[in-house]
């Protein structure tokens, strides 16, 4: 990523944008292991990925979906619930993470990327597989607290997972893997 400058020789971030799209069915959510690649090989993760230049965030989002499941999701309906700022445990880079959810798509779900993930499947957000990547595992809590915002992984903040919550008050990231 480019490094943006200003004046007064302020140096600005430039961050990833990442998009992930919660699918949800009753008590379920879709997943899918991924196979051994360069990025959190074997764990478990949710229909995501990079949004492109000049992409909004829900877009990018259906987008991700459709090319990872072949089925598609109405961008206009997907659900903003949490916003995290995170540093990268593997590259080390700066990235903002969008976290959508749905309960509605449209056609068949399937894996038309066979080489990067072992295909999707339904599990139970209260038996959540394992290992999942540590920002996802955070996530995934801070969501189902109804946390809007979190920051991971940085080393001046409150701790790996701190959060802003609604009420205002900071809490660290639960040591839970499982969604009530």
């Amino acid at each position: 990523m480019p490094e943006n400058t200003a004046g007064l020789g302020r140096r600005y971030a430039s961050h990833y944008a990442d998009v992930h799209l919660l699918l949800r069915r009753g008590d379920e959510i879709l997943m899918s292991q991924r196979r051994q690649q360069r990025v959190f090989p074997g764990m478990w993760q949710i229909p995501a990925g990079l949004m492109e230049e000049h992409e909004p965030a829900r877009a990018a989002a259906a987008r991700e979906f459709a090319e990872e499941t072949s089925a598609t999701v109405d961008a206009s309906h997907l659900r903003f619930v949490h916003l995290m700022h995170h540093v990268s445990t593997g590259s080390g880079s700066q990235r903002i993470a969008f976290f959508f959810e749905a309960n509605r798509w449209h056609g068949n779900i399937a894996n038309p990327e066979p080489d990067k993930c072992e295909g999707w499947q339904w599990r139970k957000t209260t038996c959540l597989p394992q290992p999942l990547p540590p920002y996802l595992s955070a996530a995934l809590q801070h969501i189902a607290a109804g946390t809007m915002y979190s920051e991971y992984a940085w080393p001046d903040t409150a701790g790996p997972g701190s959060a802003f919550h609604p009420a205002g008050r900071a809490q660290a990231e639960p040591d839970v893997s499982v969604l009530e």
